[in-house]
């Protein structure tokens, strides 16, 4: 199972508009769906004899299909795990950490064995669960005999299913105001000046300077410390927006994102 990173923000809004008062980034943006790396490994999975294995996951596990908790050794989202069969093309999965509930997973095989969905409800990464879809296409079978979810697959794309990363920024009075689907918020002066960043427990308050006419900085600061930089820059077709997230700690993560409203 893997969590989705958290998502940012993006925006822009057509030239014209400026001639309103309205800012570039005026707007509601929505994060492209992620798409894996081109060195992701496929997700290899066996579910046989009652016995559900995972060789790709790391550590590899195999645990009976039972629809019992079992533990889980060695991984950092969940310690437990339960696996119950609901017919030949669906299986659902409940992973819990410390005896509570952190998600629950549904996969769903197609008809024809050639394509895979995967639904998480994550619980704890937000005040209400969010859903996570991942799609999968097939690149080999599993063992004779096996339930369909057996095999490699590749994953094509993931996207949150209620879009509770739409976020809306609004810029006045040189503040810019940010809200989102998840009940993060904050108003903060283009200035770098600190703001208290309001719905998220990995930030107490936020920085964000304007950098140029199509660039913000976002610095998110927890406990005054910087634990993330977020720079968000207008593409030239003016209907997009790219970004970049910086945890810090030498890991980039680079994505597109549109105006939905």
């Amino acid at each position: 199972m893997k969590l989705r990173p958290q998502f940012a923000c993006f925006g822009l809004i057509l030239l014209p508009a400026l001639c309103l008062g309205q800012s570039l980034f005026d707007g509601t943006w929505r994060p492209d769906p992620q798409k894996p790396g081109p060195d992701q490994p496929p997700d290899e999975v066996i579910l046989m004899s009652a016995q559900y294995e995972c060789r790709s996951c790391k550590p590899a596990y195999k645990i009976a299909a039972d629809g019992k908790d079992h533990e889980i050794k060695n991984n950092s989202y969940y310690d437990s795990l339960s696996v119950s069969i609901v017919d030949d093309h669906t299986v659902v999965k409940t992973a819990k950490k410390g005896g509570t509930t952190v998600a629950n997973i549904k996969e769903t095989v197609s008809i024809d064995g050639g394509s895979r969905t995967q639904v998480q409800s994550v619980v704890g990464m937000a005040p209400r669960s969010v859903e996570f879809a991942r799609t999968f296409s097939r690149i080999s079978p599993g063992p004779s005999g096996s339930h369909a979810l057996s095999g490699t697959w590749r994953e094509l794309q993931a996207d949150l299913v209620n879009h509770e990363e739409d976020t809306t920024y609004k810029i006045h009075n040189n503040t810019l105001d940010m809200s989102d689907g998840f009940g993060r918020s904050f108003s903060a002066r283009l200035d770098g000046a600190e703001a208290s960043y309001k719905g998220d427990p990995h930030f107490t308050s936020v920085s964000v300077k304007m950098v140029d006419s199509r660039t913000i900085e976002e610095s998110d600061l927890k406990d005054g410390k910087i634990v993330k930089i977020c720079t968000w820059t207008i593409r030239p077709d003016g209907r997009t927006m790219h970004v970049r997230f910086d945890d810090t700690k030498g890991h980039i993560q680079e994505q597109d994102g549109r105006r939905v409203r």
